[in-house]
C-alpha cells in the first residue's frame, strides 16, 4: 500500500511541476515557438551533380511568429552528406540558417513559401579541404494539422556562393513540428 501512495503522491507532484496553470490570457498573448525536425533527399544541380551523387539531409529547427507579423521566423540547423561520383571527393554541409515562413492560408491545411539566408559549413575528403561560404534558399511546402503536431513536405532551392563556383541543391524532405 505505501508504494501505491508514493506513486500516486510523485505523479501529482510531476503534474504541478510538468503542467504550469496558465490563465487563457497569458496563452492567447504569447506567440508559441515549435520545434521540428525533418530529413529527406538532396539532388545535386549544376556543377555540384558532375562530382557527388544524390545525398541526405536533416534538419532541427525553432520557429515562431512575432506578435502582428505576418510571417514566421525559422532558425534552422542541418546536416547534408553527398557520396562521390567517379574522380569526385564526397562532400558534407553544415548550415545554420535564418528563414521567413509565408503561410497561404491562416491555419489547417495549407501550403507556404519559405526562403532565407544561411551560412554553410563544405566539408570534402574527410575534412581536409573546408569553406564557409554564405547562401541563399527558397521553396515551398506543405503542412497537414495533427493531433499535437504538424507534418509538413517542404522542396526548396539552396545556392550556396562558393570559392570559384556554386554549389546548388534541391533538397526534399518530410518532418514535424511540435
Amino acid at each position: 500500500m505505501k508504494v501505491s501512495r508514493y506513486v500516486v503522491s510523485a505523479a501529482a507532484l510531476l503534474a504541478l511541476v510538468v503542467i504550469p496553470q496558465r490563465s487563457v490570457r497569458a496563452q492567447q498573448l504569447e506567440s508559441p515557438v515549435h520545434f521540428g525536425l525533418s530529413a529527406g533527399l538532396n539532388i545535386p544541380l549544376s556543377t555540384l551533380s558532375q562530382s557527388v551523387q544524390t545525398g541526405f539531409i536533416i534538419n532541427g529547427f525553432a520557429q515562431g511568429t512575432p506578435q502582428d507579423w505576418p510571417v514566421a521566423l525559422r532558425g534552422e540547423l542541418s546536416y547534408t552528406g553527398f557520396g562521390r561520383k567517379a574522380g569526385g571527393l564526397s562532400m558534407g554541409i553544415t548550415s545554420g540558417n535564418i528563414d521567413a515562413v509565408l503561410p497561404l492560408a491562416p491555419t489547417g491545411d495549407a501550403p507556404y513559401f519559405i526562403g532565407g539566408v544561411g551560412l554553410n559549413h563544405l566539408s570534402q575528403a574527410s575534412g581536409r579541404i573546408t569553406e564557409n561560404d554564405f547562401g541563399i534558399n527558397f521553396g515551398g511546402g506543405w503542412q497537414w494539422q495533427l493531433t499535437g503536431m504538424t507534418a509538413f513536405m517542404e522542396l526548396r532551392y539552396f545556392y550556396i556562393n562558393t570559392s570559384g563556383s556554386s554549389a546548388q541543391m534541391l533538397p526534399l524532405t518530410f518532418g514535424l513540428k511540435f
